[in-house]
């Protein structure tokens, strides 16, 4: 009577372990994505740039310079995550006079340039866009995730400084 009652016991623990093997296993195949990005924090440290259409002649935005510096916001912060960290443009809203289609448009030209978390506007986009509020919206992904970054910089385009 003894011996039966082993044998089937030994023959529980093997079908529970099989059955604890088969489900690791399983759970292993599934595809999880890589690493994590947590942008919950995400913010410009400056959130409006001031962009002037008429500058002076030593001023780096000047058009009579041979490369004139573009207007450029600070680096995003309090974005983390697996690297790269990639960030691109998404889209803009305007007001006060802003034309999102010509922004849109500048940036296909590479007259405004989103890189490494800042955003440049160069003096030739600034011909082109009317006077307005400018605020761009990211993208920002890795490998697995995306998150979309809406309103945290805005460019604010006049004709001088009042």
């Amino acid at each position: 009577l003894l011996i039966p009652h082993l044998h089937m016991h030994a023959i529980l623990s093997r079908g529970l372990l099989l059955t604890l093997l088969v489900l690791v296993l399983g759970t292993a195949c599934r595809k999880i994505p890589v690493g994590y990005l947590d942008t919950a924090y995400a913010s410009f440290p400056q959130k409006e740039v001031q962009v002037y259409r008429e500058v002076s002649e030593d001023d780096p935005h000047s058009k009579s310079k041979a490369y004139p510096a573009p207007w450029t916001s600070q680096r995003i912060q309090g974005v983390s995550g697996t690297n790269p960290v990639n960030f691109d443009y998404a889209g803009v809203t305007v007001a006060k006079g802003g034309d999102a289609k010509i922004f849109g448009q500048c940036v296909q030209e590479g007259l405004i340039t989103v890189r490494g978390g800042t955003i440049d506007i160069f003096p030739a986009a600034v011909d082109k866009l009317p006077n307005g509020r400018y605020s761009v919206n990211l993208r920002v992904y890795n490998e697995g995730y995306s998150r979309e970054l809406t309103g945290l910089c805005t460019f604010i385009i006049q004709d001088r400084a009042n």
